[in-house]
């Protein structure tokens, strides 16, 4: 295992330079200030801090709220595990070798500083009414469950014969369907019988033992998230930097799909894409973007953006008041306390 350096910091304001924000934004502690209404949400000074720090690919932090809890769990998809992380312990592994297959040729890959790594690992996680974590064992192509005994179990891989790609993100409704998204389409490997993956990308539905496609036509279809009437669902394709909106019907499908929000279309061309996301109480998304976290109310006006010291990845409301956000960039853990709840599992 690689040494895992563990860094709990001064929280400090990041400052911006004018050069770097347009001419409608204003800089204010740590905040690219595009509309007022952003004040409501965050407060005069993010303090960003850093909680861990490591060369992998961190994703899908998910904050444990149930009785006996108050921790964090997230994914590192290059390490093949998940990380469990509370204030007085700091990090130790939850789930360990996620991915115990062979041929890891379809995995996704990746470049840093001219070295190539590949993300055989998990991704997105979630809980289950029961406080248990569900998530993306996205180079294994499944959807799986942590039992209260430590073991997994697989609840869906495959779709019409073929196999999932490589499920990213996912969320349950509180009727208990569960809906993820599979980034990949035509993936091929010699773990699997038949060996062909699903021939397009998905956006899928899982309730009582059923799977159901919902959408097939997006790029990359990354982080999604409910609305808090649960009558709007958010999908982020990352590839063509698009927040999508859908309407959900009364029988859990969707239609009406539509662009929400397009970063493309905004010219900010800094590292970061529409990955993961959260919904707060208010029905903002909160989703990575370009430079960091983007704040975007329901109406599809952009507010702000917290500026962060990486791109990020994923992001969960957490602490007992739901006020803290915990986000993942690729090799940094960090939060920061805002001024409004998230909604969380």
């Amino acid at each position: 295992m690689r040494t895992l350096t563990i860094a709990f910091l001064a929280a400090t304001a990041l400052s911006l330079s004018a050069a770097d924000l347009t001419a409608q934004t204003t800089a204010r502690g740590g905040v690219e200030r595009h509309d007022p209404a952003v004040d409501a949400l965050v407060g005069a000074e993010v303090k960003v801090e850093k909680l861990a720090e490591q060369d992998g690919f961190f994703e899908g932090p998910v904050w444990h709220r149930g009785p006996g809890q108050g921790f964090l769990t997230f994914s590192d998809v290059t390490q093949n595990r998940i990380f469990k992380w509370d204030q007085a312990s700091g990090l130790a592994t939850y789930v360990d070798k996620v991915f115990t297959g062979k041929d890891t040729s379809s995995v996704i890959t990746f470049e840093r500083n001219g070295r190539m790594y590949q993300q055989p690992g998990p991704n997105g996680e979630t809980l289950d009414k029961e406080g248990r974590l569900v998530f993306c064992a996205m180079g294994s192509g499944k959807i799986m469950r942590r039992e209260a005994n430590g073991s997994l179990t697989t609840l869906v891989a495959a779709y019409n014969g073929r196999h999932l790609n490589a499920p990213n993100d996912l969320v349950y409704k509180s009727d208990g369907a569960l809906y993820f998204t599979d980034i990949r389409a035509n993936s091929r490997t010699s773990d699997e019988n038949p060996p062909e993956g699903v021939p397009h990308t998905g956006v899928y539905r899982f309730k009582d033992g059923q799977l159901t496609l919902l959408v097939s036509d997006l790029a990359t279809p990354n982080g999604l998230a409910f609305s808090p009437d649960e009558k709007v669902l958010y999908v982020n394709d990352i590839r063509v930097r698009k927040v999508m909106r859908y309407d959900v019907n009364a029988d859990g499908t969707l239609s009406g799909g539509r662009t929400f929000f397009d970063m493309m279309a905004t010219g900010d061309t800094r590292l970061g894409n529409p990955d993961g996301m959260r919904v707060d109480t208010r029905g903002n998304v909160w989703t990575g973007g370009p430079g960091g976290i983007w704040i975007i109310n329901p109406a599809g006006k952009h507010l702000g953006t917290i500026v962060t010291p990486e791109r990020i990845s994923n992001l969960a409301f957490g602490d007992a008041d739901g006020m803290t956000v915990y986000a993942t960039g690729p090799t940094q853990l960090f939060r920061m306390r805002v001024n409004v709840a998230g909604l969380r599992p």
